[in-house]
């Protein structure tokens, strides 16, 4: 009997340094293994190099050697923002250049991607006719690689796969439908999901968002939770904090334009004035947004009429996570506000096994996500006050940890690696073939 066979569509794939990068990664290394044979279909290494301007080269090597990847080529010269790098056309005719480019790729699926669609799914019908998997998992966004999958899925007669990293058709952010009722999301999401063997999201309240939804795929909706690779974010230790030491505070992920900067930055004024935080500092480390375009805002409203305490460290790749947080005494975590939204570097964050300030909405799904572990420190109010407060309290449960509160912590992290939330969906796919 042949090893069984994934095809994965994965656009964000290492060396990309997108939240949904962990994720599609996550998937092929557990397939592989559980002894599939696993190919990746993803794009150019280039694209990343030309549009981010960051790669994390180093991303790849956590990759199982296993894993075959083939690229496809994607045509990106509309995103296109530094003049210096654009096509002569684009950067002489830049409105009717990018009009066309807006409008074509929507012709083929409703996204700004949408010419993805027929370029992965050619390539994936190519391979996979020679190679014959028996399954076909799409993780998104791009969102036109679940119309990928679904043409793949028919035309070599396998079932696929989609899951849901981030919702299509609801704004996590209004917590509203994103799209209007008669637009053509809605019919490509329908009929995707129709002939889905699987629907999966990222957690409860979304899982329960698809099921009512869409009540006839009620039963084939999954829960595949985020998590962390703990053979890439490994121990860090526990060093006791001396009592006269300043702490030292860090932010580890991508320094977004849409997190509560000004929240925290007033709130670290008001909690740098207590004894507990006196001298403390506080370490900005990651990129500065996902495009190279928007940095330089971003730094601008990090650094401007910064308080005392506040400065940026620059970018930090996964692999050298564990060795960031050894230096750190607590961590801040920054997230925009929604019920249905988890934050994926919340596991890394646990990984620490340091104190956790959660500087979001209380509704925000990672509030119930970190329930358990012993020493998060949510604030109340996403304002100067409410982040003051949980700044202190964190600041105080570092200068007191002990080694078995570190070791609850680690221990509580440890129930949320990408293995244990891949395994039973894992297992379900793979009884498909008994």
């Amino acid at each position: 009997m042949k090893r069984p066979r994934l095809l994965m569509l994965g656009f964000q794939f290492p060396p990309g340094r997108g939240s949904g990068v962990y994720r599609i990664r996550a998937w092929s290394n557990h397939f592989a293994r559980r002894g599939w044979d696993v190919r990746v279909i993803t794009v150019e290494p280039s694209y990343w190099e030309e549009i981010t301007g960051s790669p994390d080269r180093r991303l790849l090597e956590t990759v199982d050697s296993r894993v075959h990847l083939d690229y496809v080529k994607f045509p990106h010269e509309y995103l296109k923002q530094d003049h210096k790098s654009m096509s002569w056309l684009h950067a002489n005719f830049a409105p009717a250049y990018l009009k066309f480019w807006r409008s074509m790729p929507q012709r083929m699926f409703p996204e700004v991607y949408g010419h993805l669609y027929p370029l992965m799914a050619a390539k994936a019908i190519a391979i996979g006719s020679r190679w014959r998997p028996d399954v076909v998992l799409a993780s998104g966004n791009p969102y036109a690689q679940y119309a990928s999958a679904w043409a793949a899925g028919r035309a070599l007669r396998v079932p696929y796969v989609v899951d849901y990293h981030d919702p299509w058709t609801l704004d996590l952010w209004t917590e509203q439908d994103a799209f209007p009722p008669d637009h053509a999301a809605w019919k490509w999401e329908r009929r995707i999901l129709d002939h889905a063997a699987l629907t999966v999201t990222v957690n409860r309240p979304l899982v329960q968002w698809y099921q009512q939804r869409y009540p006839e795929i009620a039963g084939r909706v999954r829960l595949v939770e985020l998590g962390f690779d703990d053979t890439v974010v490994t121990d860090p230790g526990f060093v006791p904090r001396a009592i006269d030491e300043p702490l030292h505070f860090g932010f580890v992920g991508t320094i977004r334009q849409d997190l509560p900067l000004e929240e925290f930055l007033d709130g670290w004024a008001l909690a740098r004035q207590e004894p507990e935080m006196r001298d403390a500092l506080m370490t900005f480390y990651g990129y500065l947004g996902f495009f190279q375009q928007h940095a330089k805002s971003i730094e601008a409203r990090l650094m401007r009429s910064a308080p005392e305490g506040i400065e940026y460290g620059g970018p930090v790749s996964q692999t050298d996570l564990s060795a960031t947080y050894a230096e750190l005494d607590a961590l801040a975590m920054l997230l925009t506000s929604s019920r249905f939204v988890t934050a994926g570097k919340g596991y890394d964050y646990m990984a620490s096994g340091r104190p956790v300030v959660g500087v979001h909405d209380p509704r925000n799904h990672t509030t119930e996500v970190f329930k358990p572990y012993p020493l998060f420190f949510g604030a109340q109010t996403v304002d100067a006050q409410g982040v003051r407060d949980a700044l202190i309290a964190a600041a105080r449960a570092a200068r007191e940890q002990t080694k078995e509160q570190y070791d609850a912590c680690r221990a509580e992290a440890m129930r949320h690696t990408w293995d244990e939330a891949i395994e039973p969906v894992a297992a379900e796919i793979e009884s498909w073939r008994s």
